[in-house]
């Protein structure tokens, strides 16, 4: 049987203005403030002196209103998406579709994950190329803004173009002011020259663009350095092979038999703890088969990544 391996991944708003003018004139007399020691009697007027003001102060309470810093509101947990960008679906192998990534994911308590550059040999490394780096207040919303500017903060459908198959989805999910949207776009910027005539497809073209571009990769101080993403548990789906008929010998080591997950239960989608395999996928390529119970298995490894489940 020949196995295939699995395939290194590669990687506001106008504001409203109103101008309210109000005149306000003040009259007075021109008689000479009352002298030193004058003893006029409140509420009555001596010739040559002015009455004293006796109004009652404004007890008006005030406005106590937070005013609107123009901030929009978004979940702050780790485990919450602020922000998701990622490509699905499309004629692919199942384990490929498996190991597909977003492109970038931001996380409420301030994390950006991107996928890495990956190495170009064979057998690449089992695990992908995971990136974070930390991202502000002001750059979650200026993110948000943009999405904004773009009419993302809203429900939209968007119409497929009909000449292309196979093809994958732009999916974009932002979660704000308490909603969570969703945009779903098929084969976007993959019809004639790349370019969208459809409004709502070159907004949501011109968004990903954008906050994939010069935005995330360009001299941004609300950006953190980059450093390895690392995760409390893997997602894996193991394959069972019989006879392998590569140009290059795969390595076969026992799967530990410590592991809270079996490999016979991994068909679909496991979730097996990092610290049960750590360093056994640290030191695994694409090559690397697993043994257990006298059957051989191929993996699709990833790292756990907020709201990704089996």
């Amino acid at each position: 049987m020949n196995v295939n391996s699995i395939p290194s991944l590669r990687s506001t708003s106008v504001p409203l203005a109103a101008v309210l003018v109000i005149g306000l004139a003040a009259c007075g007399d021109d008689a000479s403030p009352p002298a030193a020691g004058d003893s006029t009697i409140p509420g009555t007027t001596t010739p040559g002196t002015t009455t004293p003001d006796t109004t009652t102060p404004d007890t008006t309470t005030p406005d106590t209103t937070t005013p609107d810093t123009g901030t929009i509101e978004h979940p702050v947990g780790a485990d919450e998406i602020v922000l998701r960008i990622a490509y699905e679906g499309g004629f692919v192998p199942q384990e490929v579709a498996f190991l597909n990534l977003p492109t970038l994911l931001v996380t409420g308590d301030g994390r950006l994950i991107v996928q890495g550059p990956m190495i170009e040999i064979y057998p690449g490394p089992l695990l992908p190329n995971l990136q974070v780096r930390t991202i502000s207040e002001a750059g979650i919303q200026q993110l948000l803004d943009m999405a904004a500017e773009h009419g993302l903060l809203t429900e939209r459908e968007y119409t497929d173009p009909t000449n292309i198959a196979d093809a994958p989805d732009t999916v974009v999910e932002i979660s704000a002011n308490g909603e969570t949207y969703r945009h779903d776009a098929y084969a976007l910027g993959l019809s004639g020259d790349g370019t969208e005539s459809d409004e709502l497809r070159k907004a949501l073209a011109d968004f990903v663009s954008e906050a994939t571009g010069d935005w995330l990769y360009g001299e941004n101080p609300e950006l953190g350095p980059e450093q390895p993403y690392t995760s409390d548990s893997y997602l894996i789906r193991a394959l069972e092979v019989g006879d392998y008929q590569g140009d290059i010998e795969p390595t076969v080591v026992d799967w530990p038999a410590a592991a809270s997950v079996r490999l016979a239960d991994a068909t679909e989608c496991a979730e097996v703890p990092a610290a049960d395999v750590d360093s056994l996928f640290a030191e695994a390529t694409q090559l690397t088969f697993f043994a257990e119970d006298g059957i051989t298995y191929q993996l699709a490894a990833k790292p756990q990544l907020p709201g990704d489940a089996c």
